[in-house]
């Protein structure tokens, strides 16, 4: 039987517990589905502490950032450069091992992370054949927060090439060479290249012409944990005294400025002088990576002096806290000025829920007309988008409904399982 081996910085922690972010998500997730399911042999590489579940093979890589936490998204970003090193050298070396206890040729290494990935070129050179998974595509990402959009991601990966043509790349920040460097080696190395939506498939093969060919779109769809048998749900609105008439938004996502909250939340700055009915917002999840917790103290300043608009922070939350909120709720929102995916857009959906949205990559592959609104990423498109979609509580109790039907496309098993025949057809395709 063939091999695959997953390797994820973000494997081996609590999600229930520790906010990770949609890549160990869909780590975590792929490692349950297939241990389940056993479409080959797995193994498991990972940073935390907690083997998966059903006796995988785990092997732990350790790191340490003295003077910073043991979780990598509460790391500085010197931290997170330190840890994607430690992370990427201890996994290349098991892998060197694993190549020369085993035949390389019935070996498939699935690296669920660029940046925090190992060697790709000492890789490919075991004869290990690569699946890279990209959650984010980190080019595009620094070109749509960091430069605002003045430089697009083909431009600059066109622009590292040439440094490194000239032999001066390695000028740069460590943590550039990481986002830079650790994608182009992605690309240009593994054997297939899978992505989420198809904005990011375009964005990719714009900008990089190796990886034309080698791409394939698998949507994640919606990752859900149903409540246990005869288990309740949180009533979140009892918790906090919300009348049923009280219209009830929901956001969920770690606190981040690519999450767009503030966006958000200047939208309801405007709602707040504008309309005189009631609205409360629950901003749901925890900072993480770099800037989070400044971002935290900008939204709770945002969110002070608003009169007419209750805004909560809860924090973090999961499995059937998470789903609470999302009950509780009237209308979701997804205000990011970068994303991917958008696997709580998905859950949202397969809760029942109508859904606003900023542009994002994938907007256009989950949301309809019938049950969602797709805007601008301003506030004052996101604040129009408001007053359209909470206009008419029996239209909008309409499209939770077709949300909820068009969810049950969404199935994460079902990408789990393409994913897995495109392993197994790579490892019977000759180089």
């Amino acid at each position: 039987m063939a091999t695959v081996v997953i390797v994820g910085a973000h494997l081996g922690y609590d999600l229930k517990r520790v906010p990770l972010g949609g890549g160990g998500a869909v780590g975590a997730a792929l490692v349950s589905h297939w241990a389940r399911e056993g479409p080959f042999d797995l193994i498991v590489i990972g940073s935390g502490p907690i083997p998966p579940p059903g006796g995988v093979r785990y092997h732990r890589i350790a790191w340490r950032v003295p003077g910073e936490p043991d979780v990598p998204s509460s790391l500085s970003v010197r931290g997170y450069a330190s840890f994607c090193v430690q992370f990427a050298r201890g996994a290349t070396e098991y892998l060197r091992r694993l190549a020369a206890e085993m035949d390389p040729t019935g070996i498939c290494v699935v690296h669920n992370d660029v940046s925090e990935g190992p060697d790709f070129a000492a890789i490919r050179a075991l004869g290990l054949r690569q699946v890279g998974i990209f959650h984010v595509d980190v080019v595009d990402y620094v070109a749509h927060i960091y430069l605002r959009g003045a430089v697009s991601a083909p431009m600059l990966a066109r622009a590292y090439r040439g440094l490194r043509r000239a032999r001066v790349h390695r000028l740069l920040p460590l943590i550039g060479r990481l986002i830079f460097e650790q994608q182009q080696e992605c690309v240009r190395h593994c054997d297939l290249l899978v992505v989420p939506s198809r904005g990011m498939a375009g964005v990719l093969e714009r900008s990089y012409p190796a990886a034309r060919g080698k791409v394939r779109v698998v949507p994640w769809g919606a990752i859900v944990d149903p409540p246990a048998e005869g288990e309740e749900l949180p009533d979140i609105r009892a918790r906090y005294g919300i009348g049923r008439d009280t219209p009830v938004i929901v956001t969920l996502s770690r606190i981040s400025p690519e999450k767009g909250q503030d966006l958000l939340l200047r939208a309801l700055r405007i709602w707040d002088r504008r309309k005189r009915r009631k609205l409360v917002l629950f901003v749901c999840g925890a900072p993480a990576f770099m800037h989070g917790r400044r971002y935290l103290g900008r939204l709770r300043r945002l969110a002070w002096g608003l009169r007419r608009v209750e805004v909560h922070f809860p924090g973090y939350v999961a499995a059937r806290e998470k789903q609470g909120f999302l009950r509780a709720a009237d209308l979701y929102v997804f205000p990011s000025r970068h994303e991917s995916y958008g696997l709580t857009l998905a859950e949202a959906l397969a809760a029942g829920l109508p859904v606003l949205t900023t542009d994002h990559r994938s907007a256009r592959d989950l949301v309809r007309p019938e049950f969602g609104l797709v805007v601008r990423p301003r506030p004052r498109d996101l604040y129009r988008g408001l007053v359209e979609l909470l206009s008419d509580p029996g239209r909008l109790r309409d499209m939770g409904e077709r949300a909820r039907e068009f969810s049950a496309s969404l199935r994460f098993d079902r990408a789990a399982r393409t994913l897995a025949s495109l392993i197994r057809s790579l490892l019977t395709t000759a180089r």
